[in-house]
């Protein structure tokens, strides 16, 4: 997403949070869940990825816990504590995946002649690098 989409995206996300917040504060248990277009159609948000972002970017505004599940999101009462140790283990292995998936595109990366700092990736392999090592690559 270009800069400035993403800019459009965090002010409608900012403009929604008390809306979702509302919305959010009646899903009190597993059984009150609400998916994301439930939450979006009640807090009246104009599209899926706006209450997406909503969710990701304010998680740390919510005075309670939020959590998701299979039924959707919710504030976990007593006697859900597993509720949050399912969420969490979740996410840990989300996040597993990812940097997998991120030291696999470093690892590829620099095999094919890009050079690596700190920052990122800065420059471009020379174009015989990348010929020679596609070459040997199943079509």
């Amino acid at each position: 997403m270009n800069p400035a989409a993403e800019s459009r995206l965090d002010d409608q996300a900012a403009r929604y949070f008390k809306p979702v917040e509302r919305v959010l504060a009646s899903c009190m248990g597993r059984p009150r869940a609400m998916t994301i277009d439930t939450i979006q159609q009640l807090a009246g948000v104009p599209d899926r990825r706006t209450t997406e972002k909503v969710l990701e970017s304010y998680l740390d505004r919510f005075p309670w816990p939020l959590v998701a599940g299979s039924a959707g999101y919710f504030i976990p009462i007593r006697g859900e504590a597993e509720e949050i140790n399912r969420y969490k283990h979740n996410l840990r292995g989300r996040h597993n995946k990812l940097k997998r998936r991120e030291d696999t595109v470093d690892v590829k990366a620099r095999a094919s002649g890009f050079v690596q700092d700190a920052d990122g990736f800065f420059k471009d392999p020379p174009e015989n690098a990348q010929a020679e090592l596609f070459a040997g690559s199943p079509p």
